[in-house]
């Protein structure tokens, strides 16, 4: 049986140094640390919703990303805004902070809706795009 009607619950990102991460998280996303687990290493952040929407685990040290094999890394993962605006904002920001913007702002040619990607410090893709339909009640 597949999922019907299925929505993202949260994302677990290994990290390199959850300080550091945790920062980004805070300052650029402008997500809240909901919760810490000191003995496994992770903190939980959220927008206000749901107890967390991503959660970062710190890896041991001198563990390593490597592709098909050990510790995988996706592609991206996108937070839905309200509007084209919020995305907008966001360049100058990312800009002022040397954050690496892989692309936009910008019209999706498939979705079409406004976007822009960028890294965060262990080089995961994050992507904001505007998707108002997510925010009707």
């Amino acid at each position: 049986m597949r999922v019907r009607d299925g929505v993202l619950g949260h994302v677990v990102l290994n990290v390199a140094n959850l300080k550091k991460s945790e920062n980004f998280y805070r300052s650029i996303v402008g997500m809240k640390i909901s919760a810490r687990n000191r003995r496994t290493k992770m903190t939980f952040m959220s927008f206000g919703r749901e107890h967390h929407d991503i959660a970062l685990m710190e890896l041991a040290k001198g563990a390593k990303h490597v592709g098909g094999k050990g510790i995988p890394k996706l592609h991206h993962f996108c937070i839905y805004v309200r509007t084209n605006e919020e995305v907008d904002e966001l360049c100058p920001v990312l800009k002022h902070e040397k954050i690496p913007i892989v692309s936009g702002p910008e019209i999706l040619e498939v979705a079409g809706n406004r976007s822009i990607s960028f890294l965060d410090p262990d080089g995961n893709r994050v992507e904001i795009a505007c998707n108002a339909n997510k925010f009707k009640v």
